[in-house]
């Protein structure tokens, strides 16, 4: 099926202004022919004029048409929105939103659109471009990152889960690796690496329905000499 033809906005106002101003009223096909147009194209010009002038009411005027499509597109952006709300509802609270999460949600969802995903999360069209940037050439500290995670992933295996960040970054001041402690902790962090502590939690508490030891000394703990502290029946 050919596709329809494209009419200038000047030739269809000096077709529809030829047919109204004509007395008497020309036939619809034969003005066509002479304008070089479709007959149903220059049909329907002239319902859509006399809709506009006020003259036939089975149709939308011009302007009617142009708020109506108007209000559906508006509609079509709040859906996009909200959809785009509801599946970054995990992160978008963040104060800073990891440009992992972001990139995979626009690539996950494409009908999103970026520019709705970056409005929603006010999220810098320019700073996104730069993540995706980064993802393509990833920079040297980026790559360092990588490195270091896997030896990171290697030693907590090695310690059967133990060790947390500071032993970590002991083993690898031990194997020569210069690296700083905070950075320790972020990549473990990112990677949800964490070690077990010894300390036990929480306090010894007493149990207030057992059975209390008898006061010998009636808390009185002075003494007239050493080793003769005692119960006041003591010798």
């Amino acid at each position: 099926m050919a596709a329809p033809r494209k009419y200038s906005l000047e030739l269809r106002e000096r077709a529809v202004r030829m047919y109204r101003t004509a007395d008497p009223k020309p036939q619809i096909k034969k003005l066509a022919v002479d304008l070089g147009v479709h007959p149903e194209a220059l049909r329907g010009w002239i319902r859509q004029a006399e809709a506009d002038a006020g003259e036939r009411d089975d149709r939308l005027t011009t302007d009617e048409r142009a708020e109506l499509a108007a209000l559906r597109k508006e509609n079509v952006q709040l859906k996009r929105a909200n959809e785009v709300l509801r599946t970054a509802s995990a992160f978008r609270g963040a104060a800073r939103p990891d440009p992992a999460q972001v990139t995979a949600l626009v690539d996950e969802h494409p009908h999103l659109g970026v520019e709705c995903v970056l409005r929603e999360l006010s999220i810098a069209s320019s700073t996104y471009y730069r993540w995706r940037r980064a993802e393509r050439e990833p920079c040297e500290r980026r790559r360092r990152d990588v490195e270091l995670t896997g030896q990171i992933k290697e030693i907590h295996a090695d310690s059967g889960g133990i060790y947390g960040s500071p032993r970590v970054h002991a083993v690898l001041k031990r194997e020569g690796v210069h690296v700083g402690r905070k950075r320790v902790e972020r990549l473990m962090r990112e990677a949800e690496i964490a070690g077990i502590s010894p300390r036990r939690g929480g306090f010894t508490r007493r149990d207030p329905k057992a059975t209390l030891a008898p006061d010998l000394v009636e808390r009185d703990f002075t003494a007239p000499a050493p080793n003769r502290l005692g119960s006041p029946t003591s010798p």
